[in-house]
């Protein structure tokens, strides 16, 4: 324990001492937390540092101390190795009504630990407490436990202490969840909370009996940045005992988080249902197209004047209006209903958002239409993105769709936060799709072509023998030429020019891959003394496959060169067909070579030059093939740099893309 004070006594905000520097909060706390983990690995145990450095920061009434909580009904919660309670004097043994927060602590966190954690934090939510006093309505006061997993370490990474927390989430009431986890050497998790189309902010646990019904996602939120570990859990502690206990002196959090980075990863979304309960929101709305392009309406008035856009927001079992502008949103709720006046109304940023309503997608055009006919406003339905959709074979249980179109998406987000630069990424990269679909058809044709005809050959169906001389009914040449054709022509534009485009949006300039021999041996020597992953991966490209792929598109363009015919002779009484040849390779195996090579090229250098966007401490790894969703089968996930989870690095392979 005199570890622990000292710990306490180091980390004080310097004095005001004239002309002396005074280090910020941000500053101490970070001080703080490099010092805890320093007396750690001396030996001094967790829980003790905890207490020493929480006594420091959190004022009067409130106590950090070992100890049980207790309820009314004589229910006792397990030990705890640190308790946030209001006392004039230390407690072992805390009546739930006084308590704050609940800590479980410990030195090194796992799996385990994490789920017997979470059953004890349950437990102590749980038990029975007084109805909060009475205030004024301007003045919010929190009356739940904070529940908060504390430890010096883990030993799995953290972005799996997340997802472990999301299936605990599933067990239980959102009222019993764990609020926190600290891992002081490897970052924080929480909650934050976000309105459409606003940014994120803190989730404070809500009142025991308070009624979910804000339109909002909660987010289960995954931070690296170690070193600001105890800034992050003063951000989220401290503004919470004000509230339990309003008007209680306490550091002021915003001062706590200057300076320290913003970044960090969703793990997983909730939203309210019509109960008023958190629950997790369902696949088919986080990839819904009424979400990604809201059905909406324009309310105008007689002469012509924009009084307001309205958009429907698909929520769970019910709906969201989103209103836009002036026209107060309760002029329109009226006409979806009784129960949509009933929710509370948010109002940010010149935006008007209901409730989580009983509002269906049909429901809301009725409303639109109700409004039309019973006042003196002008609807006017938004034109809805014209889009084409193919029936595919394939879903997200394609490697093609999960991971070149979903996946390079998602990195794409994590990358990109400027609107700008993603419509600029997303117009170069869809040249680049529709090209890889060309190819793919192509080569699928060609070697579906050359199969039939060499099996329908060999069975007689459309070839005979008269005189030693071979007689056809069926001649194919010129089909497979032409798709022969189609995915060199295109595979090559694509490797070279629209992944250029791409490339550009990204500020990634590798041009010289498709220079002439000394130009490219120029280019790759100055590219080695800067990223010598890249290098290696792109001579190797040059030496396996993209010059010999360019070399075909140019004999093609020049004509120099063109496909071989099919070879027909006679075997035994039958006719045996001999494929056509691309530089020794048969046809059939040459063009799903040159598809497997170009998805491979495209999705790792897309991914590649991603990450180097991606904002600080932001990553991601590679999920081994057989841990792959088979629902969603993609290669990459997020993860936290620093966070535990083994980061990807740019290799070249010759695995095929399906593999990989």
């Amino acid at each position: 324990m005199a570890e622990a004070a000292k710990l306490a006594e180091d980390v004080q905000p310097a004095k005001g001492v004239a002309g002396a520097r005074v280090d910020s909060l941000s500053t101490v706390l970070r001080r703080a937390t490099a010092q805890m983990l320093a007396d750690s690995r001396l030996g001094s145990s967790a829980y003790a540092l905890l207490n020493a450095f929480l006594k420091r920061y959190i004022a009067w009434p409130y106590r950090a101390t070992p100890g049980r909580a207790f309820d009314s009904m004589g229910v006792e919660s397990s030990e705890f190795g640190s308790l946030v309670y209001a006392s004039s004097e230390d407690l072992t043994r805390v009546p739930a009504d006084v308590l704050a927060c609940a800590i479980d602590v410990h030195q090194t966190l796992g799996l385990e630990e994490l789920r017997t954690s979470y059953a004890r934090i349950a437990e102590v939510k749980k038990l029975a407490k007084s109805p909060p006093p009475r205030t004024s309505p301007n003045i919010p006061v929190a009356d739940a436990t904070m529940g908060v997993i504390f430890a010096m370490d883990s030993n799995v990474p953290l972005e799996t202490l997340a997802e472990e927390l999301q299936q605990l989430n599933r067990q239980h009431s959102h009222r019993h969840w764990v609020d926190m986890v600290v891992v002081v050497a490897r970052g924080t998790i929480h909650y934050v909370c976000q309105f459409p189309h606003q940014p994120l902010g803190t989730f404070l646990p809500p009142a025991r009996e308070a009624f979910v019904s804000a339109a909002m996602y909660v987010h289960i939120f995954a931070r690296p940045h170690a070193e600001f570990s105890l800034n992050r859990m003063c951000a989220v502690l401290f503004p919470y005992l004000h509230f339990f206990s309003p008007g209680t002196s306490l550091p002021p959090y915003p001062e706590a988080l200057e300076g320290v980075p913003k970044t960090g990863l969703t793990i997983a979304p909730y939203q309210a249902n019509l109960k008023g309960d958190l629950v997790p929101v369902p696949t088919e709305l986080r990839f819904n197209q009424f979400f990604l392009f809201p059905l909406g309406f324009s309310v105008e008035d007689r002469k012509g004047e924009l009084l307001a856009k309205v958009q429907y927001l698909p929520w769970q079992d019910g709906g969201v209006v989103r209103v836009i502008g002036k026209l107060p949103i309760e002029g329109l709720l009226i006409f979806a209903g009784a129960d949509a006046l009933k929710q509370p109304v948010i109002r940010i940023g010149g935006e008007q958002i209901s409730g989580v309503i009983p509002l269906s997608r049909e429901h809301f055009i009725e409303m639109a239409e109700r409004t039309a006919r019973q006042s003196n406003l002008v609807i006017k339905p938004d034109e809805r993105p014209k889009w084409v959709v193919e029936k595919r074979d394939e879903g997200t249980t394609s490697p093609f769709i999960a991971r070149l179109y979903m996946g390079i998406l998602r990195l794409r987000d994590l990358a990109l936060s400027d609107a700008t630069e993603r419509e600029q990424f997303d117009n170069a990269f869809q040249g680049v799709i529709a090209g890889l679909e060309n190819i793919r058809a192509a080569a699928k044709t060609a070697v579906e072509l050359y199969s039939s005809h060499s099996k329908r050959v060999a069975r007689g169906e459309i070839a005979r023998v008269v005189g030693g001389i071979v007689f056809l009914d069926e001649n194919v040449d010129h089909e497979l030429r032409k798709q022969t054709e189609i995915v060199i022509s295109t595979a090559g534009r694509v490797v070279k020019d629209r992944m250029q485009e791409v490339f550009r949006t990204l500020n990634l300039d590798i041009g010289f891959l498709y220079k002439k021999p000394s130009t490219f041996a120029t280019g790759i020597a100055k590219l080695q003394q800067q990223d010598i992953s890249l290098a290696n991966y792109l001579e190797q490209t040059r030496a396996k496959w993209s010059e010999q792929l360019k070399k075909r598109r140019d004999g093609l363009e020049h004509g120099s060169w063109v496909l071989p015919k099919i070879v027909h002779e006679p075997d035994s009484g039958s006719v045996r067909s001999i494929e056509p040849l691309v530089d020794g390779q048969p046809v059939t195996q040459f063009v799903s070579h040159i598809v497997d090579r170009t998805c491979c090229f495209i999705e790792e250098l897309c991914a590649y030059a991603l990450q180097r966007r991606m904002p600080e401490g932001i990553s991601f790894a590679e999920i081994p093939p057989n841990e792959r969703k088979p629902e969603i089968v993609e290669r990459f996930r997020p993860a936290l740099a620093g966070g535990g989870m083994p980061i990807w690095a740019l290799t070249y392979h010759d695995s095929k893309f399906e593999d990989t």
